[in-house]
């Protein structure tokens, strides 16, 4: 009798370390994995990549049209965003950057100028005659953040 009542407490004994030992090597690390998951969405958000998701084929969709006539050159927003802003125009011209936004002007659907820059990119856009089929580099501001946009002419817009 002794006997077995020595080998059914060895036998808790070894259940008891076999359960210690499940608990030690698999729930506590399993803890900190799951306390762990929301870490994430406690760090800051990268707006400047959300901006540039947007523009490359996203919410906005910007178009530079060079017609033969240098005086139909327009900035085309096939799909506009009130939270864009764009806030300078630049042509690249034999390697220069050159600044024309003051030169640009916002034009609504019916073709009626609504002012200059900065403006919110719901608007077309004209394009002076000087720029005429050179790529453009567009600044737009979104989320706190301002992005740099490639705008070849005749394609869509790039962000970088």
């Amino acid at each position: 009798m002794e006997v077995r009542a020595h080998m059914k407490a060895q036998s808790e004994y070894v259940g008891f370390i076999f359960a210690l030992i499940i608990v030690v090597a698999l729930l506590i690390p399993l803890m900190f994995y799951l306390l762990d998951i929301s870490s994430p969405s406690s760090k800051p958000i990268n707006y400047q990549t959300v901006a540039n998701q947007q523009v490359n084929g996203g919410t906005v969709i910007v178009y530079y049209n060079t017609s033969a006539n240098p005086k139909y050159n327009q900035v085309i927003v096939y799909k506009s965003d009130p939270y864009f802003e764009l806030t300078g125009v630049y042509y690249i011209y034999q390697g220069n950057i050159v600044n024309i936004t003051k030169q640009i002007q916002a034009v609504n659907s019916q073709g009626r100028t609504v002012g200059s820059l900065p403006k919110a990119v719901i608007y077309n856009f004209t394009v002076p005659a000087e720029a005429f089929n050179y790529p453009l580099i567009l600044q737009v501001s979104a989320y706190n953040s301002t992005t740099f946009v490639l705008l070849p002419p005749n394609e869509t817009a790039i962000a970088s």
